[in-house]
């Protein structure tokens, strides 16, 4: 397997290589090309142009550009015979550009091809408690058995909450600065607009809302708003700024009939991280899922009482070794359901992109 990278930054270093470094998977060469030329990573061939990694026998091109650059990208990758390209997170950054992008994509050839990576789908823990589905690779504590699924239909849930809430630091100022999800040291680059925290991490959460709420049964219906948008001095976003990134923010809405809100925030403090969903059900009991510092935790709460299951590993890990590639990927088992997820990761972004011209006007 060859494996291709558009973009050496922070996301590749600190989570794809060290996740392929885990995975045992047939990987002959990792080729590599970045527009800094000093940009190099341990064990990625680098090639000296775009063109040039593009002319290479690539099996997987893996577009880990910052979001605005993922479109120019994937056109010139579209244009070559590689068989199989993942965008990371959003898939564009743009409402313009989601417009050619799905211009691109109703091209017979070429929506197969692509598939838009996040990383819901190796985390169904809630969905695994809701469906009463809890096999492996989810491991029990203690007395956790489920006689039955705690939601047989949607009328089952009152709503569900998603959370980002992310540590962070403080610089020499005593000012609030994000650090490396994977690393927790100090994260160097300055966000700026469209990449706060409504795209860039609202992505995450959402997917996983949808995706959990799709497969018990829902539809694509998705509704929202912006009830609060924060800086990262935790001041509002005003009208006309399309430079600062938000670095907090609530949103709300409804998700195929089910009341929804989304708390997100890369500068909760030192210490604080939440990252998953919880889903509250009309006879009192939670489904709830976040990560813990090994891996996941999945809970079905009903007062007191707790049952429990984990799943230790780095997302990146379970998402790269059992969806994107190897024998089992998703392009391999249900290929027709790589445009199908797209487009489903496109509709979100469109809708967050979408709350940003609300929020800062039309840009």
């Amino acid at each position: 397997m060859n494996i291709g990278f558009v973009g050496l930054g922070a996301v590749v270093e600190t989570a794809w290589l060290p996740a392929l470094q885990r995975l045992s998977l047939p990987v002959s060469t990792l080729w590599g090309y970045d527009v800094n030329a000093q940009r190099t990573l341990p064990g990625v061939t680098r090639c000296d142009s775009l063109a040039a990694l593009l002319a290479k026998p690539i099996d997987t091109l893996c577009i880990t550009t910052a979001s605005l650059q993922h479109l120019s990208v994937l056109e010139a990758a579209l244009s070559t015979p590689i068989p199989r390209i993942v965008v990371e997170k959003p898939v564009v950054a743009t409402l313009g550009q989601i417009s050619r992008l799905r211009s691109l994509l109703s091209m017979p050839e070429n929506a197969p091809r692509v598939l838009a990576l996040d990383h819901w789908m190796a985390r169904d823990g809630a969905l695994r408690v809701a469906q009463g589905k809890m096999d492996k690779p989810w491991l029990a504590e203690g007395v956790a058995a489920l006689s039955e699924p705690p939601v047989f239909s949607l009328d089952d849930i009152v709503g569900i909450d998603g959370f980002l809430l992310e540590p962070s630091g403080f610089n020499a100022a005593g000012e609030p600065i994000a650090l490396n999800f994977a690393t927790g040291e100090p994260d160097t680059r300055q966000f700026r607009h469209p990449d706060g925290v409504i795209v860039d991490v609202g992505t995450h959460v959402l997917a996983m809302m949808r995706e959990t709420v799709r497969y018990l049964g829902g539809s694509d219906e998705l509704q929202l708003k912006v009830l609060q948008a924060k800086d990262r001095l935790g001041r509002p976003i005003s009208i006309g700024d399309t430079e600062t990134a938000e670095g907090e923010a609530h949103l709300q809405g409804m998700l195929s009939g089910l009341p929804v809100n989304l708390w997100l925030n890369k500068y909760a403090g030192p210490g604080v991280e939440r990252k998953g969903i919880r889903i509250t059900l009309r006879d009192g009991r939670i489904i709830s899922q976040n990560r813990s510092p090994g891996g996941e935790r999945a809970e079905l709460i009903a007062g007191d009482s707790v049952m429990s299951w984990t799943r230790e590993g780095a997302v990146y890990a379970h998402c790269l070794g059992e969806h994107i590639f190897g024998a089992n990927s998703l392009f391999a088992r249900a290929p027709q359901e790589v445009a199908r997820l797209t487009q489903r990761r496109i509709a979100e972004v469109e809708a967050l992109l979408q709350l940003q011209q609300e929020l800062r006007g039309a840009h």
